[in-house]
């Protein structure tokens, strides 16, 4: 049940107008919540249910087993059951065939042993698993670290795992903030019901008017066959990428955040316009909030983050980010950008604490270089960055760019793709805009000069890719 469609604003107000039917009772509307939450979900597998509820079952047992005991060994005994059962489920359902299938690659590319069919779960992924994964998480380590009080009510532990509006694409919700809103009266007020519709309409337009508009008319079909369009459509679809990717997940976000707010629930904001960022660690300030909050919680500080040695505490960062790129998915792709986001962070720690600045930035163009990297996640990327880095036959654009920093942190020259002739000698982009001279080096001789015009694909030929 997608959420921008007619079926998921019917069952929204079924589930509201029974949540607030059953307002004097609380139990009762905790319980009819629940259920269509689980309803919900199996409307996408319902052989799932049974994974979510077994993995609310064991963490709500635990939860209750490590608050009883104050005997350390025993705390962690069961605090590891958590971890193992929740991470092993995750690990198999979500990155076994990954990890086999790479297994295999390195093994046949390094040492020469080919593996013809290496081990397969023919299984689909359960849906939200990834973020189901982490609330529970979450809830037993707050409970072992004595910052939380575990309930005793099953039915709201359950509501908190499987409520429906952030069980699929989140925001990853953890116990301390969701919990003690149940355990206190509810109240609708009328702002909230005016931001709640306000969300889920934003919502729907970042969603079905600007990012299923970009896929559809822009980026599937320069990421499919790149080799058909100029380096300037090529840029523009590596933009258009970025705001896809942006209005989806944030679209499904205000959608969730709205439909909590008209039963008067709030969940955490998720983005904070991450594209207005000025170096990479504001972004991730800003995109994805509850889940870099929830490693930087629960993996970064544990490991020491930056209170420990130089050496360790850019260990800490990097294995940080890169476990949140490959959250993200399970595939050579996710791991590229899990690699790209990661030193990112630890370059741009290395050199803002080396230049002693006092506030956030960096360059322009790098960090327009960092966005465009979102594109890596795309699922016909991996062909699409071959094709950008090893250029092609005549004609076409290589993508390559020749920049010239003066000393200070500007730019010297615009990016301006390189061509190749039909000849197979490159040369410069014809005619680039002047520098004023204060901002960068002067123009080169080559700068002015004429190189023949990039072959372009005929209009049969785009017609009949599109």
């Amino acid at each position: 049940m997608l959420f921008n469609s007619l079926d998921y604003i019917l069952f929204l107000g079924i589930a509201v107008a029974g949540f607030w039917l059953l307002a004097r009772h609380a139990q009762l509307r905790i319980i009819f919540v629940f259920v269509a939450s689980c309803l919900f979900y199996m409307a996408w597998h319902p052989a799932y249910i049974v994974l979510i509820l077994g993995s609310t079952l064991v963490d709500y047992i635990v939860g209750l087993r490590i608050h009883a005991t104050d005997r350390p060994k025993a705390r962690k005994r069961w605090l590891i059951l958590s971890l193992v059962s929740n991470l092993g489920l995750l690990a198999l359902f979500k990155y076994f065939n990954f990890a086999s299938q790479a297994t295999a690659d390195v093994l046949g590319l390094f040492f020469g042993i080919e593996i013809a069919s290496p081990p397969f779960l023919d299984v689909l992924l359960p849906v939200g698993i990834s973020f189901y994964t982490f609330q529970t998480l979450s809830y037993t380590i707050d409970i072992y670290r004595r910052k939380l009080e575990p309930t005793r009510n099953f039915f709201q532990f359950a509501f908190f795992v499987t409520y429906f509006p952030q069980l699929v694409a989140g925001p990853i919700v953890r116990a301390s903030q969701l919990l003690p809103q149940l355990q206190r009266k509810i109240t609708l007020r009328d702002e909230q019901v005016t931001q709640g519709l306000f969300l889920i309409a934003s919502g729907m337009v970042k969603k079905v008017v600007i990012a299923d508009y970009l896929s559809v008319n822009l980026v599937d079909r320069v990421f499919d066959q790149p080799e058909l369009y100029s380096a300037a459509e090529v840029v523009i679809a590596l933009y258009g990428f970025t705001m896809q990717i942006y209005c989806d997940f944030s679209g499904y976000t205000d959608v969730a955040r709205g439909s909590a707010k008209l039963m008067g629930l709030e969940l955490p904001e998720n983005f904070d316009r991450p594209y207005q960022s000025a170096s990479p660690a504001e972004f991730w300030r800003r995109w994805h909030i509850t889940l870099s909050t929830w490693l930087r919680d629960y993996l970064y500080f544990p490991l020491g983050g930056s209170r420990v040695g130089p050496v360790r505490a850019y260990w800490n960062l990097w294995l940080t980010m890169f476990l949140i790129g490959i959250w993200h998915g399970a595939s050579w792709t996710f791991v590229f950008y899990a690699i790209l986001q990661s030193m990112a962070m630890v370059i741009h720690r290395f050199f803002y604490r080396r230049s002693g600045r006092t506030s956030d930035t960096v360059d322009t163009w790098r960090m327009h270089a960092f966005k465009v990297g979102e594109c890596t996640r795309s699922r016909s990327s991996g062909r699409f960055s071959l094709w950008c880095s090893r250029g092609s036959c005549s004609g076409r654009p290589t993508f390559k760019t020749r920049l010239t920093s003066r000393r200070g942190s500007h730019p010297g020259r615009f990016p301006w793709p390189r061509f190749r002739s039909a000849s197979g000698r490159c040369c410069s982009s014809p005619s680039p805009p002047t520098i004023p001279p204060n901002v960068g080096s002067s123009r080169s001789s080559s700068g002015s000069s004429r190189c023949p015009r990039p072959h372009r694909a005929s209009p049969s030929r785009r017609s009949a890719s599109s």
